[in-house]
């Protein structure tokens, strides 16, 4: 039986996603800010979207690096629960942390449309929530 995706396809994939996300996201972002009349703030949030690239690409390669396998030992990652629990811990509080400085720093006009505040500059997106 073969793999549908192997390990080599995705490490190509996230490593074109480093150089390509924020390339098309900044692209795609300054279009979208033109569109509304606001291109630094799009161009802005693309950039900070394409920049999730190399992130996601850096917490695929620590997890790869603590699910390894160690020759000396004759384990793997997957065999230590600590491992688990440690992954898993970074994973949160690198959710969390994206997560905080998205809703502040990079879409602060969702936050104020969240507390029942009118956003500062018409948004299309936000009228069709």
């Amino acid at each position: 039986m073969t793999e549908l995706v192997t390990i080599e396809q995705v490490e190509e994939f996230l490593q074109a996603l480093i150089v390509a996300g924020p390339i098309v996201g900044a692209l795609v972002g300054l279009v979208v800010g033109m569109s509304r009349g606001c291109w630094k703030t799009g161009l802005w949030q693309g950039l900070a979207v394409g920049l999730l690239g190399p992130i996601i690409y850096a917490l695929w390669r620590l997890h790869g690096v603590l699910m390894s396998y160690s020759p000396a030992t004759g384990e793997a990652g997957l065999h230590r629960v600590w491992v688990h629990a440690l992954s898993a811990l970074i994973f949160i509080v690198v959710g969390l942390v994206l997560g905080a400085v998205f809703r502040r720093g990079v879409f602060p006009e969702r936050e104020r449309v969240a507390d029942g505040e009118a956003p500062e500059a018409p948004d299309r997106v936000l009228d069709q929530q």
